[in-house]
Protein backbone atom coordinates (compact mmCIF):
# COMPACT_ATOMS: atom_id res chain seq x y z
CA UNK A 1 0.00 0.00 0.00
CA UNK A 2 2.90 2.58 0.41
CA UNK A 3 5.29 1.21 -2.52
CA UNK A 4 3.34 4.04 -4.62
CA UNK A 5 4.25 7.21 -2.59
CA UNK A 6 7.21 6.08 -1.53
CA UNK A 7 8.32 5.01 -5.29
CA UNK A 8 7.24 8.48 -5.83
CA UNK A 9 9.30 10.41 -2.59
CA UNK A 10 12.69 8.43 -3.90
CA UNK A 11 11.90 9.87 -7.46
CA UNK A 12 11.47 13.25 -6.68
CA UNK A 13 13.49 13.98 -3.84
CA UNK A 14 16.16 10.69 -3.05
CA UNK A 15 17.72 10.14 -6.39
CA UNK A 16 18.35 14.34 -7.62
CA UNK A 17 19.97 14.30 -3.66
CA UNK A 18 21.96 11.62 -4.67
CA UNK A 19 22.75 12.79 -8.14
CA UNK A 20 23.48 16.47 -6.88
CA UNK A 21 26.22 14.59 -4.45
CA UNK A 22 27.47 12.90 -7.25
CA UNK A 23 27.42 15.39 -9.52
CA UNK A 24 29.35 17.28 -6.97
CA UNK A 25 32.48 15.59 -7.55
CA UNK A 26 32.48 15.82 -11.12
CA UNK A 27 33.04 18.40 -14.06
CA UNK A 28 30.12 18.82 -16.02
CA UNK A 29 30.17 21.48 -19.27
CA UNK A 30 26.87 23.05 -20.17
CA UNK A 31 24.81 20.57 -19.12
CA UNK A 32 26.66 17.71 -21.46
CA UNK A 33 26.22 14.95 -19.30
CA UNK A 34 27.73 12.49 -21.40
CA UNK A 35 31.01 14.36 -21.39
CA UNK A 36 31.67 14.85 -17.50
CA UNK A 37 35.12 13.94 -15.67
CA UNK A 38 35.67 12.91 -12.04
CA UNK A 39 37.51 15.71 -9.85
CA UNK A 40 37.34 14.61 -6.55
CA UNK A 41 37.62 17.54 -4.13
CA UNK A 42 38.17 20.32 -6.49
CA UNK A 43 34.50 21.36 -6.59
CA UNK A 44 34.50 21.38 -2.53
CA UNK A 45 38.30 23.68 -2.19
CA UNK A 46 36.86 25.88 -4.95
CA UNK A 47 33.95 26.62 -3.06
CA UNK A 48 35.97 26.86 0.46
CA UNK A 49 37.96 29.60 -1.11
CA UNK A 50 35.36 31.44 -2.89
CA UNK A 51 34.34 35.21 -1.63
CA UNK A 52 30.94 34.98 -3.47
CA UNK A 53 30.51 32.57 -1.93
CA UNK A 54 31.34 33.09 1.47
CA UNK A 55 29.30 36.27 0.64
CA UNK A 56 26.09 34.46 -0.27
CA UNK A 57 26.58 32.45 2.98
CA UNK A 58 26.70 35.50 5.10
CA UNK A 59 23.79 37.05 4.02
CA UNK A 60 21.57 33.54 4.22
CA UNK A 61 22.84 33.94 7.97
CA UNK A 62 21.89 37.60 8.18
CA UNK A 63 18.29 36.58 6.77
CA UNK A 64 17.65 33.82 8.96
CA UNK A 65 18.64 35.90 12.28
CA UNK A 66 16.20 38.72 10.79
CA UNK A 67 13.19 36.47 9.58
CA UNK A 68 12.93 33.00 12.25
CA UNK A 69 12.69 35.47 15.17
CA UNK A 70 10.28 38.21 13.70
CA UNK A 71 8.25 35.94 12.20
CA UNK A 72 7.99 33.62 15.28
CA UNK A 73 7.11 35.88 17.83
CA UNK A 74 4.56 37.56 15.79
CA UNK A 75 3.48 34.71 15.16
CA UNK A 76 3.14 33.50 18.78
CA UNK A 77 1.49 37.52 19.50
CA UNK A 78 -1.26 37.08 17.29
CA UNK A 79 -2.08 33.12 17.53
CA UNK A 80 -2.44 34.67 21.54
CA UNK A 81 -4.70 37.47 20.57
CA UNK A 82 -7.00 35.16 18.50
CA UNK A 83 -7.32 32.58 21.52
CA UNK A 84 -8.59 35.34 23.62
CA UNK A 85 -11.12 35.85 21.35
CA UNK A 86 -14.38 33.63 21.75
CA UNK A 87 -16.12 34.06 18.74
CA UNK A 88 -15.71 35.01 15.20
CA UNK A 89 -11.86 33.96 15.15
CA UNK A 90 -12.37 32.05 11.53
CA UNK A 91 -12.27 34.83 9.34
CA UNK A 92 -9.31 36.09 11.27
CA UNK A 93 -7.73 33.25 10.56
CA UNK A 94 -8.26 33.16 6.61
CA UNK A 95 -7.09 36.71 6.59
CA UNK A 96 -3.78 35.79 8.16
CA UNK A 97 -3.34 33.10 6.40
CA UNK A 98 -4.11 34.79 2.50
CA UNK A 99 -0.57 36.64 2.27
CA UNK A 100 0.83 32.68 2.35
CA UNK A 101 -1.68 31.06 -0.25
CA UNK A 102 -1.29 34.29 -2.68
CA UNK A 103 1.37 34.64 -5.18
CA UNK A 104 5.15 35.51 -4.19
CA UNK A 105 5.21 37.75 -7.11
CA UNK A 106 2.29 39.70 -6.76
CA UNK A 107 2.78 39.96 -3.20
CA UNK A 108 6.31 41.08 -3.40
CA UNK A 109 5.37 43.74 -6.39
CA UNK A 110 3.03 45.34 -4.55
CA UNK A 111 5.82 46.02 -1.59
CA UNK A 112 7.72 47.45 -4.21
CA UNK A 113 5.37 50.11 -4.84
CA UNK A 114 4.86 51.05 -0.68
CA UNK A 115 8.65 50.30 -0.28
CA UNK A 116 9.49 52.82 -3.25
CA UNK A 117 11.30 56.44 -3.05
CA UNK A 118 8.16 58.71 -1.84
CA UNK A 119 6.06 55.50 -1.18
CA UNK A 120 3.71 54.85 1.40
CA UNK A 121 5.61 52.50 3.55
CA UNK A 122 8.92 54.10 2.67
CA UNK A 123 7.77 57.78 3.81
CA UNK A 124 6.40 56.76 7.34
CA UNK A 125 9.51 54.66 7.80
CA UNK A 126 11.56 57.97 7.38
CA UNK A 127 9.56 59.47 9.93
CA UNK A 128 11.85 56.98 12.54
CA UNK A 129 14.84 58.11 10.58
CA UNK A 130 15.30 55.08 7.96
CA UNK A 131 16.09 57.24 4.86
CA UNK A 132 13.02 58.10 2.40
CA UNK A 133 14.99 55.57 -0.40
CA UNK A 134 13.67 52.77 -2.95
CA UNK A 135 14.33 49.96 -0.30
CA UNK A 136 14.98 47.05 -2.91
CA UNK A 137 17.29 49.16 -5.10
CA UNK A 138 19.36 50.07 -1.93
CA UNK A 139 22.26 48.00 -0.88
CA UNK A 140 21.55 48.45 2.75
CA UNK A 141 17.87 48.49 3.10
CA UNK A 142 17.36 45.06 0.08
CA UNK A 143 18.25 42.83 2.72
CA UNK A 144 15.66 43.94 5.54
CA UNK A 145 12.88 44.42 2.52
CA UNK A 146 13.47 40.82 1.87
CA UNK A 147 13.30 40.12 5.55
CA UNK A 148 9.54 42.40 5.65
CA UNK A 149 8.26 40.70 2.51
CA UNK A 150 9.29 37.25 3.47
CA UNK A 151 7.35 37.31 7.28
CA UNK A 152 4.59 39.63 5.70
CA UNK A 153 3.79 36.23 3.71
CA UNK A 154 4.71 33.23 6.07
CA UNK A 155 3.70 34.62 9.49
CA UNK A 156 -0.06 33.30 8.35
CA UNK A 157 1.13 30.04 8.19
CA UNK A 158 2.51 30.15 11.68
CA UNK A 159 -0.21 31.97 13.22
CA UNK A 160 -2.54 29.25 11.98
CA UNK A 161 -0.36 26.43 13.75
CA UNK A 162 0.17 28.25 17.05
CA UNK A 163 -3.68 28.89 17.38
CA UNK A 164 -4.25 25.20 16.29
CA UNK A 165 -1.85 24.39 19.06
CA UNK A 166 -3.47 26.47 21.48
CA UNK A 167 -6.74 24.75 20.77
CA UNK A 168 -5.29 21.68 22.45
CA UNK A 169 -4.54 23.31 26.05
CA UNK A 170 -7.10 22.33 28.39
CA UNK A 171 -9.82 25.07 29.24
CA UNK A 172 -9.30 23.64 33.21
CA UNK A 173 -6.22 25.14 33.57
CA UNK A 174 -6.95 28.56 32.70
CA UNK A 175 -10.02 28.54 34.99
CA UNK A 176 -7.61 27.17 37.38
CA UNK A 177 -5.18 30.00 36.65
CA UNK A 178 -8.11 32.43 37.03
CA UNK A 179 -9.51 31.19 40.04
CA UNK A 180 -5.67 31.71 41.76
CA UNK A 181 -5.68 35.33 40.32
CA UNK A 182 -3.59 35.12 37.27
CA UNK A 183 -4.20 38.44 35.07
CA UNK A 184 -3.84 37.67 31.06
CA UNK A 185 -0.57 38.22 31.00
CA UNK A 186 0.60 35.38 33.80
CA UNK A 187 -1.76 33.06 31.92
CA UNK A 188 -0.16 33.41 28.76
CA UNK A 189 3.31 32.76 30.64
CA UNK A 190 2.09 30.04 33.00
CA UNK A 191 -0.79 27.90 30.45
CA UNK A 192 -0.14 29.00 26.98
CA UNK A 193 3.26 29.14 26.25
CA UNK A 194 4.04 25.64 27.91
CA UNK A 195 1.47 24.15 26.40
CA UNK A 196 2.33 25.15 22.89
CA UNK A 197 5.91 24.08 23.32
CA UNK A 198 5.78 21.16 20.51
CA UNK A 199 4.22 23.39 18.35
CA UNK A 200 6.75 26.36 18.59
CA UNK A 201 9.15 23.95 18.42
CA UNK A 202 8.52 22.92 14.95
CA UNK A 203 7.40 26.43 14.03
CA UNK A 204 11.50 27.17 15.24
CA UNK A 205 12.68 23.64 12.91
CA UNK A 206 10.58 24.36 10.23
CA UNK A 207 10.98 28.33 9.86
CA UNK A 208 14.88 27.95 9.91
CA UNK A 209 14.63 25.24 7.26
CA UNK A 210 12.56 27.34 5.01
CA UNK A 211 14.16 30.62 5.11
CA UNK A 212 17.77 29.21 4.09
CA UNK A 213 16.01 28.16 0.81
CA UNK A 214 14.93 31.24 -0.15
CA UNK A 215 14.78 32.69 -3.76
CA UNK A 216 11.06 33.54 -5.14
CA UNK A 217 11.05 37.06 -3.63
CA UNK A 218 14.45 37.70 -4.12
CA UNK A 219 14.41 36.08 -8.15
CA UNK A 220 11.78 39.31 -8.25
CA UNK A 221 13.46 41.92 -6.59
CA UNK A 222 16.17 41.23 -9.14
CA UNK A 223 13.61 41.08 -11.89
CA UNK A 224 15.05 38.01 -13.62
CA UNK A 225 17.83 39.52 -14.45
CA UNK A 226 20.97 40.29 -12.62
CA UNK A 227 20.17 37.90 -9.45
CA UNK A 228 21.29 38.97 -5.92
CA UNK A 229 20.42 42.54 -6.80
CA UNK A 230 21.34 45.46 -5.46
CA UNK A 231 25.44 44.53 -5.74
CA UNK A 232 24.75 41.11 -4.76
CA UNK A 233 23.09 42.33 -1.49
CA UNK A 234 20.30 39.94 -1.51
CA UNK A 235 22.65 37.02 -3.21
CA UNK A 236 21.91 34.21 -0.79
CA UNK A 237 22.85 30.76 -0.99
CA UNK A 238 20.20 29.52 -3.73
CA UNK A 239 20.88 32.33 -5.90
CA UNK A 240 24.32 31.29 -6.20
CA UNK A 241 23.98 27.75 -6.80
CA UNK A 242 20.94 29.33 -9.77
CA UNK A 243 23.68 31.70 -10.76
CA UNK A 244 25.87 29.08 -11.08
CA UNK A 245 24.17 26.11 -12.29
CA UNK A 246 21.97 27.45 -15.11
CA UNK A 247 24.00 31.60 -15.78
CA UNK A 248 27.50 29.90 -15.71
CA UNK A 249 26.41 26.52 -16.65
CA UNK A 250 29.01 25.11 -14.07
CA UNK A 251 26.83 22.21 -12.85
CA UNK A 252 29.70 20.38 -10.52
CA UNK A 253 30.43 23.28 -8.59
CA UNK A 254 27.01 24.31 -8.35
CA UNK A 255 26.36 20.74 -7.31
CA UNK A 256 28.76 21.24 -4.43
CA UNK A 257 27.03 24.20 -2.81
CA UNK A 258 23.94 22.26 -3.10
CA UNK A 259 25.68 19.62 -1.18
CA UNK A 260 26.73 21.84 1.57
CA UNK A 261 23.10 23.77 1.53
CA UNK A 262 21.65 20.41 2.60
CA UNK A 263 24.07 19.64 4.90
CA UNK A 264 23.50 23.14 6.82
CA UNK A 265 19.70 22.41 6.22
CA UNK A 266 20.30 19.07 7.89
CA UNK A 267 22.53 19.86 10.85
CA UNK A 268 20.59 23.01 11.47
CA UNK A 269 17.34 21.26 11.86
CA UNK A 270 19.05 18.72 14.14
CA UNK A 271 20.49 21.68 16.40
CA UNK A 272 17.37 23.44 16.45
CA UNK A 273 15.04 20.22 17.31
CA UNK A 274 17.84 19.46 20.07
CA UNK A 275 17.41 23.01 21.36
CA UNK A 276 13.68 24.06 20.51
CA UNK A 277 11.12 23.91 23.71
CA UNK A 278 9.46 20.83 24.10
CA UNK A 279 6.65 19.95 25.79
CA UNK A 280 6.76 18.09 29.13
Amino acid sequence: MLAPAIGLLAWWYAIPIVQSVVLSFEHVSQFDFDQRSFTGLQNFRQLISDPAFHKSVGITATFVAGVVPAQTVLALVIAALLHSISRGTAPLRTAYFVPYMTSTIAVTTIFMQLFVKGGVAASALSVVGIPNETWYASTHLALWFLVIVYVYMFVGLYIVILAGGMETIPKDLYDAASIDGAGPIRQFWAVTLPGVRPFLAFVLITGIIQAIQVFDQAYVIAGGTVLGSPAGATSTIVIFIYEQAFRLLNIGYASAATVFLLAGVIVLGAVSRRFAPRGD
